[in-house]
């Protein structure tokens, strides 16, 4: 899954390029990490304030808010990625 990671303001925003007919099973699963029962193995969740999930034309946009004073780890994201992008049949 082609991706990219830019810092914000408040946090991380996470752009995935997923074709519409390829969505809907990314989405089922950053549903349950914004929910925080996917199966990531990362303590990056005690760290955010909000998970917000987009979905667009060709791809699928995740902000990642991080509570004041802490710092998310980008390798650990990159993890996870991997991780739910196989979840997901991507």
């Amino acid at each position: 899954m082609k991706h990219t990671i830019e810092q914000t303001a408040d946090g991380l925003r996470i752009s995935a390029q997923a074709p519409q007919n390829q969505q809907q099973g990314l989405l089922d699963e950053l549903a349950k990490c914004a929910a925080g029962i996917c199966s990531c193995p990362t303590p990056q969740y005690e760290k955010l304030s909000a998970i917000d999930v987009k979905a667009e034309a060709d791809r699928v946009t995740v902000d990642l808010k991080v509570k004041p004073g802490e710092q998310i780890d980008t390798a650990d994201i990159e993890k996870c990625l991997a991780h739910t992008a196989q979840q997901a049949g991507l």
